[in-house]
This record gives C-alpha cells, structure tokens and sequence, in this order.
C-alpha cells in the first residue's frame, strides 16, 4: 500500500549566532506567549509547558544572545509581571518575518481566558521541609499552592518579575560570608521581606568512599546543579579552590550535565549515572548514599510585602514556627529559636 500521500514536510528556522542556537520554533512560540499574557508562569501554562523549562530557556537565550529578553512590568494576566525587551521583541520580529518568507505556520497558542492563578507560588532553591510544608497547606488548608524548583537566584529573579510570591534561599555573600540577607537588602532595598527558615546540613554525596580531587582527575562524574542555585555556587566555589585558580569547567566529568534538584542529583548517583554531587544530608540517607559533612548553611524564605497579608501567604508563613518545623524535621536539619520570624 502507497503512503506517500500521507508524508508532509515540516520546516524549523533556526536563528544562531556562531554555532550556537539563539531561537528555534519552540522558543519563539515562548517568546510570543510571554508577549502575549505579560507573565513566565502565564506563558508555561498556555503552552503546557513547565515553568522550569520556560525558564531555562529564557535564561539560554539571553546568555547565549548576550542581551536582556525579558524584563519586569505591571500586571499581568497572572498578576506577574514579565515583557519582551527591546532587544527580545527584535529577536521575535526577525523570526516572525523568516516565517512568513518561508510561508512556515506557528500555530494556535491556545485560550488566554482559561488560566488561573493559583492561591501561592513558591519558587526558588529545592528543600524537602518546603515540600512537607506545601503538602499541609494545600491538604489542611485546601489551598492551590505551585512550587517551581529554579534555583535561589532564579527564585528571587522571580520575585522581581512578580511571578513568585515566595522564594526559598540558600545563598552566601562572598564578602560577610553571611547567608541571604545581604543578597537581598542588595536586591530588593524594599518590596521583599526574609523570613527565617532553618539550616541544612550540606556535604559530598556518593555511593562509596569519595575523594573531590578524584574529580579534578577525571576519575568520577560529577552530577551538577543548575546555573543560578546556592548548591551550584557552592560547587563552583569549592572546585575553583581544589584547582588552585585552574579552569576546572573543562576537567570535570559530567560538569555540563545540570539537574534541577537534590533528589535528581542523589538519584542520579544511586543509579549510577554519577559518581558524586554535593547535596544535603536529608536526600542522600533517602537514597542509602554516603555522606560527608561541608558546611550547615542557612535556608530562608523571601516573600512579596505585597501578598504576605494575603490568606495563603500568611498559612505558609505561620507554619514555619520552630514548633511546626520540629515535627517534621529529619536528620540533617537544625531549627533554630526564630523560624518563621521575619529577620529582613
């Protein structure tokens, strides 16, 4: 039986710069929802798409194109705030053209009307306790809440847009060594509060007994974090001092393979796929791997002022009391006197 009448031909313009793709037919049809609904989180749902992956391909395209594409504004269809920049509009105008050349279909983007915001959005670094704290509140409290694990820079990057309402950090300041505060007074000089969360014992996780300068000798892979998360600075920081200033990027195994969350590093590494990442101490015992300590590091929570009077905020928030934490603490996490008492 002949088919050929079924076959058709389907063309993907392709913007580069050098060898690097800038914008293909995927992300212009993301840069054409995001223009359309004013919102990341708005367009990943038009789309059917995770947030996470909206945003990391944003973030690709603004560092391989080494221009802004997206920028904060007003409103919102899910009360967010995000815009094509000049320079992304540029980018979209180009490849709108291309396809009218080339007489090529974008496709329908689906019914603005039909989304939804939900009660709370939670973005930032990825945290066992933060997941134990959501499940409450949307089970007890019958509340929407969507969590997006994007790292903790991603998470405040968020908050500027106005499309998180709460972000989880870890991040150090390299000059005070302290945790959060000074990367958000720098930030956000007003518009955003901390919270205080709890510490979280940190270290190397592998299957076996580990040495880091095994790495350096290109003798275990290394599961990576994502660009913009507090574990992903802290891995860099400490193969930068284990190489002695050498360009360490290119000696790592497994270097440029990203994963968005500690367990999908501690998976990773259970299942053979790596031989070693640094994560917390909670998510390695889960996966039966070795632990050794680094550091405790200080988790907190950055909210919008604008919605910490809001009921769904405020049901989060009150659930970090030290007494809340307490009780579904586990190993590898220390509550201290203060959680959930605003410190910023």
């Amino acid at each position: 039986m002949d088919n050929h009448e079924e076959l058709r031909v389907e063309i993907d313009i392709k913007l580069l710069k050098g060898s690097m793709i800038i914008l293909d037919k995927q992300s212009a049809h993301l840069l054409r929802a995001i223009s359309r609904t004013g919102s990341l989180l708005a367009a990943s749902k038009l789309l059917g798409m995770p947030y996470s992956k909206v945003w990391r391909i944003v973030m690709n395209i603004e560092r391989k194109f080494g221009h802004k594409i997206i920028a904060p504004r007003r409103g919102g269809k899910l009360g967010g705030g995000t815009k094509l920049t000049e320079s992304g509009k540029k980018l979209l105008s180009i490849y709108s053209r291309l396809e009218e050349t080339y007489g090529i279909s974008r496709g329908p983007l689906g019914d603005v009307t039909k989304i939804i915001r939900p009660d709370l959005v939670i973005m930032g670094s990825h945290d066992l306790l933060i997941e134990k704290l959501v499940y409450l509140v949307r089970k007890k409290e019958e509340r929407e809440v969507e969590v997006h694990w994007i790292g903790s820079y991603g998470g405040l990057l968020s908050l500027s847009l106005g499309e998180a309402d709460i972000s989880g950090i870890h991040l150090m300041d390299p000059k005070t060594s302290q945790y959060n505060v000074p990367i958000v007074k720098n930030m956000f000089p007003k518009g955003v509060a901390l919270f205080r969360g709890f510490d979280r014992e940190v270290g190397w996780v592998s299957r076996g007994n580990f040495s880091p300068e095994r790495l350096l000798e290109g003798k275990a892979r290394l599961a990576n974090r994502n660009k913009g998360s507090g574990t992903r600075i802290l891995i860099d920081k400490i193969l930068a001092e284990l190489s002695e200033g050498k360009e360490f990027r290119e000696m790592i195994r497994g270097y440029d393979v990203e994963y968005f969350t500690h367990t999908a590093t501690c998976k990773a590494i259970a299942e053979g796929k790596a031989d070693v990442t640094i994560s917390i101490r909670p998510v390695a015992e889960i996966f039966n791997l070795k632990f050794k300590r680094i550091l405790w590091e200080s988790y907190d929570l950055a909210a919008r002022e604008d919605i910490i009077s809001k009921e769904a905020a405020r049901l989060f928030l009150r659930m970090l009391s030290s007494d809340n934490l307490i009780k579904i603490a586990r190993r590898g996490y220390r509550i201290p006197k203060n959680a959930g008492e605003r410190i910023i």
